[in-house]
């Protein structure tokens, strides 16, 4: 990122790593319960440490992104409105609203110590520190779409559409980009896992920015971005 001039783009969506692999917990892909660690890139010594890294990436954030326009990030929900809240403070950005993911048949609860956890929480905020001026860009869709609570199955269907542990669907990240850009407009995705941003983006005839340093996730998205141009 550190390449990328400043005030260049025009909406960032990213799918930070959650710092969960280092829990014993379960998760769900497709059909099958999985173990959720997915990962080196999705640990970290400490809390401390994730956060630390966080903020030096929101930092980046804020040189990047034109003044007003949109972010969505994504976390794990134990941290999201913590993050969001010191991003304000540190007058990076101003914390719109969180958007939540809602799944429709989500993991059991096996041991039933505790409820089912039903939702993933993304958080809309905005480049322009604590003064909440109107985005430059929001393309309010319907009353019907325009809701801050999306649903999404969990199955066999969303998960032919990618190899990578934690991806979102596509559908849902099509959304956001109707919605923060306009045709020719800049998103830039720091976290770009299997491409899903990007693919997005191509076909809804905005320019994508996509980051990503894991190889083999960088080689899941050239054979994805070959496919898709191939038709």
């Amino acid at each position: 990122m550190k390449k990328i001039p400043d005030n260049l783009v025009d909406f960032i969506c990213s799918d930070f790593p959650y710092n969960i692999s280092n829990k014993p917990w379960l998760t769900k892909r497709g059909d099958k319960v999985v173990s959720s660690d997915f990962g080196e890139w999705d640990k970290w010594d400490n809390q401390k440490d994730y956060l630390d890294f966080v903020f030096e990436v929101c930092k980046e954030y804020k040189r990047i992104l034109k003044p007003n326009w949109s972010l969505v990030l994504f976390f794990n929900y134990r941290f999201a409105w913590w993050i969001a809240y010191d991003l304000e403070i540190m007058k990076l950005f101003s914390f719109r609203m969180p958007l939540i993911l809602s799944k429709t048949n989500p993991l059991p609860s096996f041991k039933k110590i505790n409820f089912r956890s039903c939702y993933e929480m993304w958080v809309w905020l905005t480049n322009d520190g604590w003064n909440v001026n109107k985005p430059k860009t929001f393309n309010f869709t319907s009353q019907k779409e325009m809701k801050n609570i999306m649903s999404y199955f969990i199955g066999k269907e969303w998960s032919k559409q990618t190899k990578h542990p934690t991806e979102k669907p596509e559908n849902l990240i099509s959304q956001l980009i109707k919605i923060f850009t306009n045709p020719k407009d800049i998103v830039l995705d720091s976290f770009a896992w299997w491409g899903t941003t990007g693919i997005a983006s191509y076909k809804l005839w905005r320019h994508c920015i996509s980051i990503e340093q894991e190889s083999n996730f960088i080689e899941m998205i050239k054979k994805r971005q070959s496919l898709i141009k191939e038709g």
